[in-house]
């Protein structure tokens, strides 16, 4: 990533740098990445990108307030799909994690927000955008893995493995005790489910397929065989009569 260190270092005195990038970042913001609002998030240190303005309003506040902290990636102003370009989306794919997280975020804002929205986000979004910067932050400081991507990668673990809470509440434990003091991974299933459904991201298992060939959802819901293949939706057990019957487990 550019270093962006100019955002900060050339305020003070508003340096002929500081202002050609300052512009140079309203005209990035007010591009390709606007999707045709007239209006986006400020990232002023007043405003932390809570509050939606026009170009001309915009400027006023970042030229009088600055830019709000550690705002190197513009995750607001069309690089939310910057941290798979970097550092997390490498170690992740290690651990076949596609590092779709940011993508899955701008689709939860678009779907609870809109896109678009001209208007001052309500305390909703507010609290939204305030979780999504939360989320985002390194797990500790030697690390540029985010604690939403780690969440999503063991959460996709335990449903892939069926974990049990108690399972995965002790794998978070052996974890934490690996990671350096002052970690922020979640301790716990409730600490992790709490903080997803604070994202608007409810945690659902869905049944598939064991070959792989379809999800049992939409009009297969209610499905107890695969469309394609055939098997049995459910784990089969003996019955008293000696034929196979369908358990309440999901293959």
């Amino acid at each position: 990533m550019e270093n962006r260190e100019w955002m900060y270092t050339g305020f003070a005195c508003r340096t002929t740098e500081w202002v050609q990038k300052s512009m140079a970042f309203l005209e990035h913001a007010f591009g390709e990445a606007a999707k045709g609002s007239r209006r986006m998030p400020c990232p002023c240190s007043k405003c932390k990108n809570m509050s939606r303005f026009e170009k001309s309003e915009m400027w006023k506040h970042i030229f009088k307030y600055g830019f709000v902290e550690n705002y190197t990636r513009w995750i607001y102003h069309g690089e939310a799909s910057r941290i798979r370009e970097e550092v997390v989306r490498e170690r992740l794919e290690e651990y076949d994690c596609d590092g779709g997280v940011p993508d899955m975020m701008e689709d939860a804002h678009d779907a609870y927000f809109g896109e678009g929205m001209e208007d001052e986000p309500e305390e909703s979004a507010k609290a939204f955008y305030e979780m999504l910067k939360l989320a985002q932050k390194p797990l500790h400081d030697h690390t540029r893995v985010s604690q939403l991507d780690a969440l999503g990668c063991l959460m996709g673990m335990k449903s892939q493995f069926s974990m049990s809470r108690e399972h995965f509440d002790f794998t978070l434990t052996i974890i934490g005790t690996l990671l350096p003091e002052g970690h922020i991974l979640p301790k716990n299933t409730y600490e992790s489910k709490k903080l997803l459904r604070a994202l608007k991201m409810p945690y659902e298992q869905i049944h598939a397929c064991k070959e792989g060939c379809v999800l049992f959802r939409g009009h297969l819901k209610e499905a107890t065989h695969c469309p394609k293949c055939n098997s049995s939706r459910y784990v089969e057990v003996n019955s008293s009569g000696g034929s196979l019957q369908q358990s309440h487990i999901p293959q």
